[in-house]
């Protein structure tokens, strides 16, 4: 693939994952250390989504989403969580997201978060060719992720756009592949062992406050 001429990476970076965290397990827990730690940020932001527009509503409320997030990210350094989404009225886009952190640090590089199977679908988001220049963009790829999936347009972007993932690689407008761990579990299977009374200690750090809830049982 094609490469960007490589700069001098930013002085100031933030790094951006958002998802809905439905609920928030160990394998966001992996995926936002790697983010961090490839590209040497100083911060992750992990952002629940409030109403997702691609996915009907998470059941349990963006409140209750982001109260585990913040609990889950105790300790961890260089991860907060981040509420505006849950805070913001109506369909939460990322571009828009995005703009609004921008605007409010203008001289900091974000550096964004999606998994390979929503790039796989980008170009249905709202202003998808606004979000290619928001920042630079990070693809988290399972091994094996087969990349012939993709559009020829998208296939396009990727090539003319890819970086290695390092950290004076950075800039915007630019894409790095974060190869990741192949995740035993997901989201999913957390509610489904939930839901059977099968013990979730080991997938996420807030397992005892999820289970309280009572909210995935039924």
């Amino acid at each position: 693939m094609s490469t960007p001429d490589i700069a001098m990476p930013p002085k100031a970076t933030l790094g951006i994952f958002g998802g809905t965290f439905d609920p928030i397990h160990n394998g966001h827990l992996i995926l936002a250390r790697a983010l961090r730690d490839t590209f040497a940020l100083p911060e992750v932001r992990l952002i629940p989504t409030g109403l997702p527009p691609h996915r009907p509503a998470p059941p349990v409320s963006p409140q209750q989403r982001f109260d585990w997030v913040n609990q889950a990210l105790a300790g961890e350094s260089g991860l907060t969580a981040d509420d505006r989404e849950v805070r913001r009225d109506g369909y939460c886009y990322t571009v828009d997201t995005l703009a609004e952190l921008q605007q409010a640090l203008p001289d900091t590089l974000l550096v964004w978060l999606i998994g390979a199977d929503s790039f796989h679908h980008l170009t249905t988001w709202q202003r998808w060719t606004d979000l290619l220049e928001a920042g630079h963009m990070v693809i988290a790829a399972r091994p094996g992720y087969d990349w012939t999936k993709l559009s020829e347009e998208l296939t396009r972007v990727l090539q003319s756009r890819e970086v290695p993932a390092q950290t004076d690689a950075l800039g915007k407008g630019r894409i790095s592949i974060l190869p990741t761990p192949l995740m035993p579990f997901s989201a999913t299977d957390l509610r489904e062992k939930l839901a059977r009374g099968e013990d979730i200690n080991g997938l996420t750090p807030v397992a005892e406050a999820i289970r309280q809830s009572g909210l995935y049982l039924t």
